[in-house]
Order: C-alpha cells, then sequence, then structure tokens
C-alpha cells in the first residue's frame, strides 16, 4: 500500500475500534495462536481483544507470578506480531509493529487472563489496511442493515437451509431465559414463539437474543416491540434488533442465493413456443 493512500485511512478510521469477534477474525483473516507480544527476549502468546490503529488490547495466560514479572516491562518498548491469511492458497502474512507497552492487568473476571495494553509507534502500513478493510466492511454492512428493514424472511427448511440457520436461538432478559424457535426474521426485526414455560414479555423489556447459525453463534440486542398470548399458553413475540454485522452478513449472502436459485429455476422452464 502507498503512503498517501495508507495515510488516507488513518485519517479516515483513526478513532474507530474493532472488537475483535469471531466474525472479526473470521473475515480480517486473523490466523489464531499466531498473535505475539514480544517484550525484552520473551514472547508472549495471546488473542487480539480489541484493536484500533492507534492501540490494541489484547488477552494472554498468565499465573500471578507470571503477571507481576511482566508488569515491570510497563511504559517500556514492546513488539507486537500477528498474521493474517488473505486466501486459503497462500502463506500467512505476518506484520510486526513496534509499540509501547502501557499496562498488564488482570481481568476482573477471570484472574488467570491478563489484558495486555499496547499503544503503536505508528501503525505499520499494512496493519492499517487490515483494519482499514475490515470497518469498510462494517460501513457496508450498516448501509445493507438499513436497506433490509423491513423484508421480512419466513424461517421454512428450505431458507433454513440457505442461511445455515440451527434453527435453535436462545432469549435472556431480566425474568429469565428461555429457548425461543424464530419464524420471521429481518435485519432489524426477530419473529418467535417463546415456550409456555418462558418468561413473561411485555412490550419494551430490553432482552439479549443468541442466534446459532453455521457459519457464526453469535448475540444480538433486542427490545420486545409486541407480544401476543396464545390459547396454549405460549407467546408471539416480535422484537426490534440492534444492527449485527453477522446477521446482516447472513440475509446479504441469502439474498444472493436466492436470487441464483430463483434464476436457475427460470433457466430451466421450457419455454413455450
Amino acid at each position: 500500500m502507498s503512503n498517501s493512500a495508507s495515510h488516507d485511512i488513518y485519517a479516515q478510521f483513526e478513532n474507530e475500534s474493532i472488537t475483535v469477534n469471531p466474525f472479526a477474525t473470521t473475515r480480517m483473516g486473523i490466523v489464531p495462536g499466531q498473535t505475539m507480544v514480544k517484550v525484552d527476549s520473551y514472547n508472549i502468546v495471546c488473542a487480539p481483544y480489541r484493536i484500533s490503529m492507534k492501540s490494541a488490547l489484547l488477552m494472554a495466560s498468565f499465573s500471578r507470578e507470571e503477571l507481576v514479572f511482566f508488569q515491570r516491562y510497563a511504559n517500556g518498548l514492546a513488539g507486537l506480531a500477528m498474521a493474517f491469511q488473505q486466501a486459503s492458497n497462500q502463506p500467512p502474512f505476518k506484520i510486526f509493529a513496534r509499540c509501547v507497552l502501557k499496562s498488564i492487568t488482570p481481568m476482573k473476571t477471570k484472574e488467570a487472563i491478563g489484558i495486555i495494553s499496547v499503544v503503536f509507534k505508528p501503525c505499520p502500513p499494512d496493519l492499517v489496511a487490515f483494519l482499514g478493510d475490515y470497518l469498510m466492511l462494517l460501513e457496508r454492512l450498516k448501509v445493507e442493515y438499513e436497506d433490509f428493514k423491513g423484508k421480512r424472511i419466513s424461517i421454512n427448511p428450505e431458507s433454513a437451509k440457505l442461511m445455515g440457520y440451527n434453527n435453535f436461538a436462545e432469549l435472556s432478559c431480566a425474568s429469565g431465559k428461555s429457548k425461543m424457535a424464530i419464524f420471521g426474521l429481518s435485519s432489524d426485526r426477530l419473529e418467535f414463539l417463546l415456550p409456555v414455560q418462558g418468561p413473561e414479555l411485555a412490550g419494551g423489556m430490553a432482552a439479549t437474543i443468541k442466534l446459532y447459525f453455521q457459519s457464526y453463534q453469535f448475540l444480538v440486542n433486542a427490545k420486545i416491540h409486541e407480544v401476543m398470548k396464545l390459547p396454549s399458553g405460549a407467546q408471539k413475540v416480535s422484537a426490534d434488533i440492534d444492527f449485527s454485522a453477522e446477521l446482516v452478513d447472513i440475509i446479504e449472502k441469502f439474498r444472493f442465493a436466492e436470487h441464483a436459485a430463483n434464476r436457475a429455476a427460470a433457466d430451466s422452464t421450457p419455454t413455450q413456443s
């Protein structure tokens, strides 16, 4: 990448931060197990947690003694090595970034996990390119999120197969947890049935829904829109959901596959003379 192009991407996204979840890892091509922080003569194997063009947070496993030992290197020079797989038939692309090790602190919920904070000096152009490509992907998916709003997809065996949906989802809210059966979705709304033993829902309630697809398992933040109590005692529910890169990506691929299938069916239909 040219210096001018790298500078333009940096200027556009310098204040954006990426949460490195399975979707981000897959789409950026981060090779698991090949991210290391190099301090003095030590290589600390770690996993990216959050990363931007200015800094990164990484997770690594430490004993209490190791954590105390490496904390002595705070505010010293370090290096961050990462590998990206651009294509399956190519070797990984390796990047080394010089940085300052700002801190190593224990994770509040897991004392055996340390959070390593580094600041780039500066971010290498190749890393700028990888981060920029992913951030541009997110921008495009946010546009798709708006375009797909209200365009409902009925969940049936055919559509579930095309989307790779495993016909399993879970809802969590303040009043409890339950499995749920989704029968319709769009980029901004889910429609589902909650069984009799599920928590009582009401309009305006906040909830978290975990969706299980073959490609990704991910959480979406939801707000209950409407609830109808069925004679069986089950609840028929619609919920508004926030932007989910994973779901929009799945819907986009589904629409493309659906269009291709419809076109193939049309092409195979005999024409009458």
